[in-house]
Order: C-alpha cells, then structure tokens, then sequence
C-alpha cells in the first residue's frame, strides 16, 4: 500500500487528519498555545475530514499545545474552555461536572451534548450522563467541538451540540504530569507508547486524591488505558482497552441561608450519599481503503456497576434516602463508507453508516436509616435499550466559493423493561440536515455559513422506568418516571459570517423550537412533556496575536430560552456570557494564560424571584519550560468569588418558598511538572 492511502487510512479510522492542509499566512502567525475556534481540517462536524473554513456549523478546537497552556489537569477542566459550553464543578475537588450549551441544562439528571472519545459515546446507560472519569488527560491529541444539532449523524444526546475527544497515537516515548494543591488535591497523568515497524502501543493511566472543596466532599479515582493498533494486508486495526474505579462522598446542595452562613459545608441529610463505580471497557476497529473509497468498522463494549447512597429533597429539610445498586452493559458498533470527490479533500463528499448499540440493565433500591444502615431492596427493575441508525451525509462543492451539504438520519429507540408489556417502548425519529458555506474572498478566510436542522432527544431509562420508591405519607409509595414519555423534538435555524486576518473572528445567530419538551412536572410530581420552548441566541468569538508575544481571545453569549406567552428566562439558564482570556510570552522563558469569565441572567426559578449569583471568576496558569520539561503553577478563582452553580426553589406544606443551590469552589492553587521522555 502507497504512503499516501496508509495515511489516509489512518485518519479515516482514527477520526483525525493524517497531513494538515496547507497553512494559510494567518495560520502561521498564530501560535500552537492559543485555543483557537479555527483550525484548517476537522472531522467532527460532519462526521468526515472537513476543510474548516466550508463547514456550515460553528465549531471550536484545542490542540495539543493548547491544552498545555490551560489551567486544568483533568478532562472536564479542559472543556470547560470551550467557547459555548458551560461547565459546572469542572474541578477534580468538586463532585460532578453538569455539562449545557445553547440553554439546554440536565441538571445532573439528563444530557443534551454528545461525547464521544475517538468516535464512541461516552454515557451512562440509565441517564445518558457524560462519564467524565474515562480519558487520561495525557492521551488526549486534540478537543473538537461544535455547537447546535448533531442529530442527523450521531442521533438522540445531541441537541446541543457533540464534543470529540480524540486520543494520540504518537511514535514512541512518553510523558507524565503529577500536580498536588489546595484541599489535598493530588493529580497524576501519563502516557507511554513504542512504535515499531507495523505494529504499536500506548500506556496511559491516572490517578486523582481530594479531600474536596467542601465537607464531605472527598474522592479518589484510579484509570488505566492501554491500545495496540497496527497494519495488516494494507488494513489498519486498533484494539483497546480501559477500566477505572472511583469514589465520591456527594455534600448535597445547600439553602440560601446556608450557603450564607457556611458555603462549603454539608446538610447532616447528605452525610451518608456517596458513589462507588467500577467500570472496565474495549473496542476494535478496522479500517480498509478500496479505491476511491474508505470503509471503517468498530465494535466497543463496556460494563458498569454503581453502588451510591442519594438523598432528594422532597420539602425543605425534608429528604428521602435511598441506596441504588446498578450494573449496566453494553454493546455495539458502527459501519461506515465514505467517499471523496474532486482534486482538493472533504470539499465534495458522500457518507453512509449504520450504528447499533444495545445496553442492559439491573438496579434496585434499598431504604437507608438514620444510622447510614442499608436495608432489604424496596424495588427493583431489568431490562434494555436497543439503538438503531442510519444515516447519509453528502458535501457538493456547486461553484469554486460555494459549497452545500445535506444529511439525514433514521433512529430507533426501543426499549424492553418488562412489567408485562407496560415496560416495553419503541421511538422512532428522522433527523434530516441541510446547510450551505459561501466564500467571499478567493483566500477562502471570509465566510457566509447556514444550515436548518431537525433533532430528537429520547427520554432517558431512568425518566421511562426508574422504580425509586419515594414516600406519599400515607403508608405507601409512588414513582416519578413516566413510561409515556415521547421524544423532545427541536427545529434549528443558525447563519453566521466569519473571517479576518490578524484577528479571526466569527458571528452567528440561532433560532431552535422545541416541542414536547420533557420536565419534572410539579402538579402530577413525575416527569412529564411539558411544552414547547424557544430558544433563541447569538454567538460571538475573536482571538488574534499581537506584538507576537500577546495572544488574546474573547467569547460572548447570549441566550434567551422561553415559553410560550411568557418573557421569563428558564431556570438555571445564564442570559449572557462573557469570558476575556489570552496567553502571554512573558521574560525569562516564562508564559501564561489567564481568563476571565462572567456569567449573569440566571435564575433558580421560572417566576425570577430567586436570581443566582453567577460566577465572576479568574483564572491562571503561569509555566515555565526547560526543553521537554515543564513545571507549572495554576491558581483559579484568583479573587475568591463567591457564586452558585446552579439550584432550584421548593415550597413547604405551607406554600413558603425556600432556594437551593451549589456553591461555586473557592480559590485554589496547584503547582505541577511535566516530564517528557
């Protein structure tokens, strides 16, 4: 096999680009350190390599270099730079990271943006929840992101946007970071791998000790990840895999009064709440060129078991304590074939594939007492989830500046729970795509994009089946999941300009509907398809390098999510976000990063009597290199801003209100190395 079609194979099968395009002059002036919203191939948005400057979707990348100017060592910390994304207790001494983007907010309960790690979602199988704990930081190559509706190639999850963690494959050598700080926060990452002739492996692993920035709040997480890939009769396959074992104490969330009083405390309700996960995962794939054409397959399995203590809040000062036992597995895999056409790559292009997937699970529930005793199971339930789609994506370069796009995508969701047929649910939804990008200039560094868009989000397992038992005062018990849910379904239109030289810039504004809107609904206290809501925003993004020491970048967000008839933001959603950063070059070998951001608009409730103290925080790395050498020095939330994450409001059996919310972490500092070899 020629040169040429090994590598592109590899970035076929691998998801990334195996030769950068050529740079541009502006693409040369700017530093490998900067994150950047632009980068001159991606293989997230349309699911293929892509020449950025003719995708139609908004999108975002940190590369390596970049990664290792920010502030954070662990994955949710990195993502949390991502233009457009908000990322609540993104540090390791937090207790779990909340993940939102165009004002679609789970709340630890849901999930409305996809991750996947080298083209496999990452989630928990009853909630659709992101597991934030799988991905060494040292492994990571490169972060894509883009934002709005990835339904018509990755199907249910993705509404919000999909994030792309692809991992390095690198020639042989390694790397480790260890870091230690505040409230006894211990990190430790590397990566080792060889290359030989047809034939390579990578080592990473990772291990995290908290005692947490507030009571009851410690962790420790242990991961190991481990792949070979290869070459054979002119395919390339890659074999890996990974397991990791975590535990958390959960403080719980906190009043208003409280959190005035004492902020990073606990409520002796939480004392007992806590996570023990084990989980251990593979996956094999292959990939094949036949002439124009480039064919990949992937097979993936994970299994999972939890054993966590959670107390809900029924009223103030009022909680039900259960214990869960869960064990989740799954399987599945993908097809894929894809075609280029014309002289220049991914300007003309045809898709087709198929995923599969299927995820069993058992859980039951147990009463905790007073004294932390865990008592006989109350409830329980097994069953599974079956996941088909099918989708077709194709690019047409029509005029030298003109390119368009289209895909569409069929799903099916069916779900087998039981319960004598009452437990057995099938959805289905077509998720079709259309889009288009102009160029202005012959350079191609002056844009026109837009695209209209249709997504589905299934409701969860747990929204469909959960058995938790809650109390009805009067003797027995109800449940609050609803097994008649439907989908949410969301129609997106989005345009935007970008462009520049010295300083890149880009601009967009979006307009989504969503119908069947699934919520927790109050007046029968069990979820429910509530609506139809709006959301509404415009998107602002620049960074440039000036004096070519100085590298500034700014984001701005505005966000406007409603209900019918009604001007009231929904709750827990920031009107505006605004984040000021940039790396500087400074004497002495020596270089920084700093950011601010700001969050306002928030509210815990959809009346907009109770507004949350949203963050205004700074942070910074300072670093200083010595060859491959690295030592570092991270201080975040620099000013000690007191602020809250997010909440809610419940009433008593008198009708008086009372607001819960998360604390936002304190100022914490760390100080770290990395040690390449």
């Amino acid at each position: 096999m020629k040169k040429v079609q090994i590598g592109a194979l590899i970035g076929a099968l691998l998801g990334v680009p195996h030769v950068a395009a050529p740079q541009s002059q502006n693409s040369q002036a700017r530093p490998p350190d900067v994150p950047q919203f632009t980068a001159e191939v991606v293989v997230t948005p349309e699911r293929a390599e892509t020449p950025l400057n003719l995708v139609s979707a908004s999108t975002v990348v940190l590369g390596a270099e970049a990664i290792r100017s920010l502030p954070g060592v662990q994955l949710a910390e990195m993502c949390s730079f991502l233009p457009g994304f908000q990322l609540e207790q993104a540090q390791p001494y937090s207790v779990r990271p909340i993940l939102s983007a165009r004002g679609f907010f789970g709340g630890g309960e849901a999930e409305y943006v996809l991750l996947l790690v080298d083209g496999l979602p990452v989630a928990d199988a009853e909630s659709g929840l992101i597991d934030w704990s799988v991905v060494p930081t040292s492994s990571i190559r490169r972060i894509e992101a883009f934002r709005g509706p990835g339904a018509s190639l990755y199907g249910d999850s993705a509404i919000g946007g999909v994030i792309q963690i692809l991992t390095d494959r690198a020639g042989s050598g390694g790397s480790l970071t260890a870091s230690g700080g505040s409230f006894g926060t211990f990190t430790a990452d590397g990566t080792y791998g060889r290359r030989f002739s047809s034939l390579g492996f990578v080592a990473t692993g990772g291990a995290l000790r908290t005692d947490g920035a507030s009571a009851h709040s410690a962790g420790r997480h242990l991961l190991a990840n481990g792949s070979l890939d290869g070459t054979v009769r002119g395919a390339l396959w890659r074999l890996t895999v990974n397991g990791n074992d975590r535990h958390r104490d959960d403080p719980g969330v906190r009043s208003a009064t409280n959190l005035q009083s004492d902020p990073y405390g606990s409520d002796a309700l939480f004392r007992f709440d806590q996570l023990d996960r084990t989980n251990v995962g593979t996956a094999f794939a292959l990939g094949r060129s036949a002439g124009h054409w480039q064919h990949q397959a992937r097979a993936h399995s994970r299994a999972r078991n939890d054993d966590l203590v959670r107390t809900i809040l029924l009223a103030p000062e009022l909680g039900d304590r259960r214990a869960r036992s869960l064990s989740t597995s799954a399987l599945g895999g993908s097809l894929e074939s894809g075609r280029s056409f014309g002289p220049a790559k991914g300007e003309s292009t045809l898709l087709l594939g198929l995923d599969l997937s299927r995820e069993h699970l058992d859980t039951s529930y147990a009463a905790v007492s007073n004294s932390g005793v865990v008592g006989a199971q109350s409830s329980e339930i097994s069953g599974a989830r079956v996941r088909t789609g099918i989708f077709v994506s194709s690019a047409w370069k029509v005029a030298p500046r003109v390119r368009l796009t289209g895909a569409a995508r069929w799903d099916r969701v069916a779900d087998d729970f039981g319960a004598g047929g009452a437990g057995s649910r099938t959805h289905e939804a077509w998720s079709p795509r259309v889009g288009g990008t102009l160029l202005l200039d012959e350079k191609g560094s002056l844009s026109l994009f837009a695209q209209a868009s249709r997504a589905f989000k299934a409701p969860t397992v747990d929204q469909l089946f959960d058995p938790r038992p809650y109390p009805d005062f009067r003797g027995g018990t109800f449940s609050i999941s609803n097994p008649l849910l439907v989908p949410q379904r969301a129609t997106n239109l989005e345009a935007g300009v970008s462009g520049g030289s010295r300083v890149r810039w880009r601009g967009l504004a979006y307009r989504m509907a969503v119908d069947d809107e699934i919520d927790f609904d109050i007046r029968t206290f069990s979820y429910a398809n509530i609506g139809r809501s709006q959301h509404t925003g415009v998107e602002l993004e620049a960074d440039g390098t000036f004096w070519k020491r100085v590298h500034p970048a700014a984001t701005y967000a505005l966000t406007r999510v409603t209900l019918p008839g009604r001007t009231e933001q929904l709750k827990n959603v920031p009107r505006q976000v605004f984040t000021l950063s940039g790396s500087i070059d400074l004497p002495f070998g020596l270089a920084t990063h700093i950011r601010y951001r700001q969050t306002s608009g928030a509210f815990l409730d959809d009346e907009h009597a109770y507004p949350i103290d949203g963050p205004e925080t700074i942070d910074l790395r300072l670093r200083r290199s010595f060859g491959r050498q690295m030592i570092f020095v991270d201080g975040l939330n620099l000013t000690d801003s007191r602020y809250q994450e997010y909440g809610f409001t419940l009433s008593d059996f008198r009708g008086r209100i009372t607001p819960y919310a998360y604390p936002g972490a304190p100022r914490a500092v760390r100080v770290g190395v990395t040690a390449s070899f």
